[in-house]
């Protein structure tokens, strides 16, 4: 049997934890949606709220993963001192996201707090 080398068993550990993180944002991101739906039919802000962190931890996700995918890539002639730079970038971003969601999510409470609304359908606290 022949010895593998270094690169290949780092690969192969790249790949599965690519392939798992994958499933782990659809899962995610099926699970925000599901959270917004029932939310929303059933007028809880809550679930909202709960549901847009879910589908920001989405996005976030796969900026960064982007973000780390390009920062892995070898310097070449653009970029002779590497793509580094990439990750900061990509973490900025989400920092960008998630206080724009939380704005938004507070301008929200504020306006539920103000205005009478309909109490939550039983069906959301499952």
């Amino acid at each position: 049997m022949a010895i593998r080398h270094r690169h290949e068993i780092h690969s192969e550990r790249y790949d599965r934890g690519m392939r798992s993180s994958a499933i782990g944002l659809v899962l995610n991101f099926m699970l925000g949606v599901g959270k917004l739906a029932a939310g929303i039919a059933g007028h809880s802000q809550a679930l909202v709220a709960d549901a847009i962190e879910s589908l920001g931890d989405s996005v976030g996700s796969i900026i960064v993963w982007r973000g780390l995918r390009v920062a892995s890539r070898p310097p070449d002639e653009e970029h002779p001192y590497g793509h580094g730079k990439a990750e900061p970038l990509a973490a900025a971003l989400v920092a960008i996201l998630l206080i724009v969601a939380a704005i938004g999510i507070a301008v929200e409470s504020v306006h539920q707090i103000v205005i009478p609304h309909q109490n939550p359908a039983p069906f959301t606290l499952a």
